[in-house]
């Protein structure tokens, strides 16, 4: 296959990730090169799906290998975090499909990867399709990190790591010579996830600043907290770009307000769109308080416990409870049902368990980035909203300006736009984040250009200043 036409390239940040078959070329160094691809091919599949599930793009298969590259030319904010997950699939499926090898021997991948930058080109080849060929350093050192792991582990660099720390759990291999890279590499194996899920879990974890601006905001929660109360749900949209403060006005106001109230949070994430029913089933997780340790068992003895209490009528609620969360029966009659009925059953379950909790205290449930949200969730979310009206439900919601509700208009909704922080505010958050020392005045300047007032990107400008020794410097 000939080029032919190339374009000019493109810098872009990406995450690169190498992913190869361990131990391949001792397996195939006697067979004919039909049988060594019969044997690759369904061990490739399983790593192009992986990469494909999360929106990733297989740059170039190597024979018992592939390069993928997450944020370009499919952009997404979170691609260190898309490539790691997609790691943990590829491993996942390799284990669980049990797949050996000649003489039984069983499959062992591993996989290296490294954010940084490459230049991009984009080729069109003789039948009229575009490949996209990315150079650089960056493709280098995840080909490294690929080389020095062992058989079913995944390394990441620094960069990488720096990115994805606190949504994954890492082990720390200290500095490694890698080949052809004068200076040692801080390297990291992959352990598993972690234990946060949101920037705001994130921002939490690391220590929030001090909130500035929001109160006309804050009121107006308040507000329809006073209506709710008083057995008038209301549904509260807030909508503003990225970073503007959307999730951290609804953690303000849920600490300032959580007294007497059940609050029950769940969230979308920029992935979210291939997992049907993902924040449904975190929002039942929520509610009954199951947990990563907790067993089939004990989950089941939670849902049961927890909804039979609430109503003992409940009881034919509790199958469908069960299925949404993966612990029903396998071979249940739910799983035969209809798709539709099925959904349906599951939608009124849920609601008709929160409108009767909330008879016995108020609840406050927090829904956050609708933008990513998957379309049986979405489903879901108006057949809530219709039901919010007649019950001690106030349901907050936070979307960016792309996602548009047709559901807004209804009597018991109303939306808040969220702006940019002005010049007061900004200060002040400024002020909390690097001090008043006056030789500060021209970097504090500076930022507040670059981030236009924003408070998440102020936040973390002033971190990497902090971090990177540059304060009180030109």
């Amino acid at each position: 296959m000939e080029a032919r036409g190339e374009t000019a390239g493109e810098r872009k940040t990406v995450t690169a990730l190498f992913a190869n078959m361990a131990g391949s070329m001792a397996l195939i160094h006697d067979l004919d090169p039909e049988e060594a691809q019969r044997l690759f091919e369904p061990v490739i599949a399983l790593m192009m799906e992986a990469v494909h599930y999360y929106e990733g793009y297989v740059a170039k298969t190597l024979g018992d290998g592939i390069l993928a590259l997450f944020g370009d030319p499919i952009a997404h904010e979170d691609h260190p975090q898309r490539a790691l997950y997609a790691a943990l699939r590829m491993q996942e499926a390799i284990h669980g499909d049990r797949i050996r090898l000649e003489k039984g021997i069983p499959l062992q991948i591993r996989v290296g990867i490294h954010t940084g930058e490459v230049v991009v080109r984009s080729i069109r080849t003789d039948n009229l399709h575009t490949d996209y060929d990315p150079v650089g350093h960056t493709i280098h050192i995840a080909s490294r990190m690929e080389g020095i792991a062992a058989p079913s582990s995944i390394l990441v660099s620094e960069s990488t790591y720096k990115l994805a720390e606190g949504y994954f759990e890492f082990k720390a291999l200290g500095p490694t010579q890698v080949k052809g890279i004068p200076e040692p590499l801080i390297v990291y194996e992959v352990q598993g996830l972690g234990a946060l899920r949101t920037r705001l879990q994130l921002a939490a974890h690391r220590g929030l600043a001090r909130f500035v601006g929001g109160q006309v905001e804050l009121d107006h929660l308040h507000q329809a907290l006073d209506q709710d109360k008083a057995g008038h749900g209301q549904v509260v949209a807030v909508v503003g770009e990225a970073g503007v403060g959307k999730s951290r006005l609804f953690h303000e106001f849920k600490e300032r307000s959580r007294r007497g109230c059940l609050v029950l949070e769940t969230f979308s994430v920029s992935h979210g769109k291939a997992f049907a029913y993902f924040p449904l089933i975190e929002l039942l997780k929520n509610y009954f308080q199951i947990t990563a340790l907790d067993d089939e068992r004990r989950c089941r003895e939670k849902v049961m416990g927890k909804t039979l209490t609430l109503e003992r009528s409940f009881e034919d609620l509790v199958p469908y409870l069960l299925y949404l969360l993966g612990i029903g029966e396998r071979n249940s009659a739910l799983a035969e049902m209809d798709p539709q009925i099925r959904r349906d059953r599951i939608f009124d379950a849920i609601t008709q368990l929160l409108a009767r909790e909330s008879r016995d205290q108020p609840i406050e449930l927090l829904f956050e980035d609708l933008q990513w949200l998957d379309r049986e969730t979405e489903a879901f979310l108006m057949c809530l909203i219709d039901r919010v009206a007649n019950a001690s439900i106030l349901l907050l919601v936070n979307y960016r300006p792309e996602y548009q509700p047709v559901w807004t208009r209804a009597g018991h909704c109303s939306q808040l736009g969220l702006e940019p922080l002005g010049p007061a505010e900004a200060q002040g958050l400024l002020a909390a984040l690097l001090g008043d020392d006056p030789t500060l005045v021209p970097l504090k300047q500076l930022i507040l250009e670059k981030t236009e007032g924003n408070p998440f990107f102020m936040e973390e400008v002033s971190t990497d200043c902090i971090r990177g020794g540059r304060l009180g410097t030109d």
